[in-house]
Formats: C-alpha cells, sequence, structure tokens
C-alpha cells in the first residue's frame, strides 16, 4: 500500500509566523482563536437558521398545516446548500493561486451581514411573497460565501498545524470550533426562549439569535485581518501536485487528475453531514415543530449535546494520530452506520426519548465531525488543496447534508421513517470504500 507523504515548502517571507524545521507555520493562541472564531462565527450564522426554521416558518410561509410551513422554511434551508458549490468553484481557485486570506474574509464578512439582514426583515404579512423571496435570496448568498470557507480553513490550519500533530490541530479548528459555533446557536436559542413567553417568541424573538451572530461577526472580521497569509507561491519541488498554480484552468486540470481523491471528499463529508444535520436541525425542528415539545427543553437538550462535540473533538484527532487516520476514521464511521437507526425510535411526543436519541446518537454523530474534516484535508494535495476541499465539501453538504432535516421531517410525515437511517448507512459506508480505495492508490497526501 502506497502512501504519498506531501513535502512542505518553506514559509512565505512575508509571514511573521514561527517556523518549524518542515518549513512550515506554527498556530500562535492568537492565530488560532482568529481562525477557529470565524470559522465558529460561520457555523452560527449557519446552522441558527435551522434552529430558527419552526419559528419563522409560519411569518414567512403561513399555511393552516405546520408541518406544510416548516417544510417550506427547510426547503429554504436547503437552497442555501445548493449555492456552496458554485462559492466553492468561484472561490476555490482564487484562494489556491492568489490569497487565502482575502477569500476568508469575503466569506465572514458576507456571513455576518446577511444574518443582521435576517434579524430585521419583515415577513408575509408586510412584503407578502416578497419577503419568503428576499430570505431564499440571503441563504443563497450565505452558501455562495461558505461555499469556499471549509477548505480556506482547513488549508490554513493544515499550514499552521504542529508536525505530527495534524489530526488534534484539525480536530480543534473543524471540530470544537465548529461545534463552538453550532452550540453557541442552540446555546442562545435556548436563553432566549426560557427568557420570553412562547407567544413573543413566535413573534419576534426568534430574530435576536441573528442579531447575535452579526454584532459578534464584527469582532471576528478584526480578529482574522490579523492573520498571515500560508499561501505558498514559490515551492522547491515543482511538480503539478505542490506548487502553487498559474491559471484557474491548472487548478481544474490538477484537480480532475485526483478525481477518485474528490470523490472520495464528497462521500466522506456527505454522510456524515447527512447526521449532523438530521441531529441539529431535523430531529429539533421534528420536536418543536411536528410533536409539539417544550422548546426550552428541545433547545436545552440541543445544546448539552453541543457541549458533548466540543469537549471531545480534539481528543478523536489526537486519537486518530495515534492510531492512524484511516484506522479511527474506518472505526468511528462503521459505528456511524449504527447510529442511523437510533432515529427510528423518536417517532413520537417524549421528551425522554428524544434526550437519549440526542446525546447517546448525537455523542457518536460528534466523534464522526471531530475526524471528517481532517480525512477530507489528508486527501488533497497542496496545489489544489482549497480548491479541492472547498469543492468535495460544498458538494457533500449540499447533496446530503442540505436535504437531510428535509428528508427526515418528510419521510416521518409519510409515515416512512425508516428510509432515512438505511440511505444514511448506505451512504456511511460508500465512504469507507472509497477513501480506501483511494488510499490505496497513493491518494493520501498527508502521512497516515
Amino acid at each position: 500500500m502506497t502512501t504519498i507523504v506531501e513535502p512542505m515548502a518553506p514559509a512565505a517571507p512575508q509571514t511573521m509566523a514561527p517556523a518549524t524545521s518542515h518549513g512550515k507555520q506554527v498556530a500562535t493562541k492568537s492565530m488560532t482563536i482568529a481562525l477557529g472564531g470565524g470559522v465558529a462565527l460561520e457555523w452560527y450564522d449557519w446552522t441558527v437558521y435551522g434552529m430558527m426554521a419552526s419559528f419563522l416558518s409560519p411569518l414567512f410561509f403561513p399555511s393552516s398545516d405546520p408541518t406544510t410551513s416548516l417544510l417550506a422554511a427547510l426547503a429554504v434551508y436547503g437552497a442555501g446548500f445548493l449555492a456552496r458549490p458554485v462559492g466553492a468553484a468561484i472561490l476555490g481557485p482564487i484562494a489556491d493561486r492568489i490569497s487565502h486570506k482575502r477569500v476568508m474574509m469575503v466569506s465572514v464578512t458576507a456571513m455576518a451581514l446577511c444574518s443582521l439582514l435576517i434579524s430585521v426583515l419583515p415577513g408575509y404579512k408586510e412584503l407578502c411573497v416578497v419577503a419568503a423571496v428576499i430570505l431564499l435570496l440571503v441563504r443563497l448568498i450565505q452558501g455562495l460565501a461558505t461555499g469556499a470557507e471549509a477548505g480556506v480553513a482547513n488549508a490554513i490550519a493544515i499550514e499552521l498545524a504542529p508536525p505530527g500533530e495534524e489530526g488534534r490541530y484539525l480536530g480543534l479548528i473543524s471540530g470544537t470550533f465548529i461545534q463552538l459555533g453550532v452550540f453557541a446557536s442552540s446555546l442562545v436559542a435556548f436563553l432566549v426562549s426560557a427568557s420570553v413567553a412562547p407567544e413573543t417568541m413566535h413573534e419576534w424573538a426568534w430574530r435576536l439569535p441573528f442579531a447575535v451572530g452579526g454584532v459578534l461577526g464584527l469582532l471576528i472580521i478584526y480578529l482574522r485581518s490579523k492573520l498571515p497569509e500560508t499561501l505558498i507561491k514559490h515551492v522547491m519541488h515543482r511538480d503539478e501536485l505542490s506548487r502553487t498554480q498559474e491559471t484557474t484552468g491548472h487548478v481544474w486540470k490538477t484537480l480532475w487528475s485526483v478525481r477518485l481523491s474528490l470523490l472520495a471528499v464528497i462521500l466522506v463529508v456527505g454522510a456524515v453531514q447527512i447526521a449532523n444535520y438530521a441531529w441539529n436541525a431535523g430531529l429539533p425542528n421534528l420536536a418543536n415543530g411536528v410533536f409539539k415539545e417544550n422548546s426550552t427543553w428541545v433547545y436545552g437538550i440541543t445544546t448539552l449535546m453541543g457541549l458533548i462535540w466540543i469537549v471531545t473533538a480534539p481528543f478523536v484527532g489526537a486519537f486518530a494520530d495515534k492510531i492512524r487516520p484511516s484506522r479511527a476514521f474506518t472505526l468511528l464511521r462503521l459505528l456511524l452506520v449504527a447510529c442511523f437507526f437510533l432515529t427510528l425510535v423518536y417517532s413520537e411526543k417524549s421528551i425522554f426519548t428524544f434526550f437519549f436519541v440526542m446525546v447517546f446518537g448525537g455523542a457518536i454523530v460528534g466523534f464522526n465531525m471531530a475526524l471528517y474534516n481532517f480525512i477530507a484535508t489528508t486527501l488533497m494535495p497542496r496545489a489544489v488543496r482549497t480548491t479541492g476541499i472547498a469543492v468535495g465539501y460544498a458538494l457533500g453538504v449540499s447533496l446530503f447534508g442540505g436535504t437531510s432535516p428535509y428528508l427526515l421531517v418528510w419521510l416521518q410525515h409519510a409515515q416512512m421513517a425508516w428510509m432515512f437511517p438505511v440511505y444514511g448507512s448506505v451512504v456511511a459506508v460508500l465512504s469507507v470504500v472509497v477513501y480506501h480505495v483511494a488510499k490505496k492508490r497513493g491518494h493520501v497526501y498527508i502521512g497516515d
């Protein structure tokens, strides 16, 4: 079995970051906070819509059937994912050719401004169908902005990670900080819901979590402006898979040459995102919108699950460093197959059942969430790392994650709930198979 270990290039002279003997920059605490904080904010802004969908649905998509309104709101949620591959295709090559940092700044700024807009956007009563159209356009802009975020953040993180601790560091940036953003969205939702009367929550208080994300964005924009540029334009090894590409055409040509890696990234991301959005959006909205559970308890339980994800992510990454990433990935992904079937347990109103599925099943989902970004990053060579991860990530999330909450609620409503865990399990198994085929053919570019 051949594993390609990609040579690390010397750091660009303009950066002031310290370097190791391998020529890699090493993150300082301030860099980690700036990079991770931006990741957290993007995920807060993205996730908070899913958290609030059951409250904004009757205001923007009024209907005599609450499930119909909720499905319309979730459809807009899913539509935002469709823009992510477009954003990845546009911004990814720019990041690989010109600047990681500039693309990162565009992304976080757009997310913050869009959240502020949603917080003040009038509903159907004031603007009729125009309100829904504007909401859809805002989510599409957020999709474009986040299209390159995963690729840029992971490309920067892998250059800043201490040698031999890539799994732990990626677990921190793309595990803990992502989950910190998700956790913050559920925590803010919980605090707002617990502080106001239920009718107030439905009328206007659901807007507050969006406003919080927009305001915090101003701080993150400032912190990210202090990050170094990690794009390395001049390398000692001039092969196609390590050098910076001269044109966008060269980026796509090189990416096509590693298309098996791209397929693997899509499936590695897609399988875990089915579970991620089922647990963070599908199940909470099923509880709030269909089973009419107490929303404060629902958000409290979801927040507890997020706390577990935050704490465990670096340990999962360190575990992968110790036993080899491929082994850790295979073990955790097969556990995810069994986890999908826990969604069948929550078939009627019961806050205790909801707690069991969210906390115990959610822990397994969280372990997979801590590792998948690192595994995706190892599958892409430096020359197209941002584009490859961004496109693969966007396609995986758009095709699988974005549709997950809708499918979960719709299949439950149509008395076909059993189809959801079967679907998730098939994609999870495929991700393991394609990953190992890619690995066997030498498409692992960071040591395993």
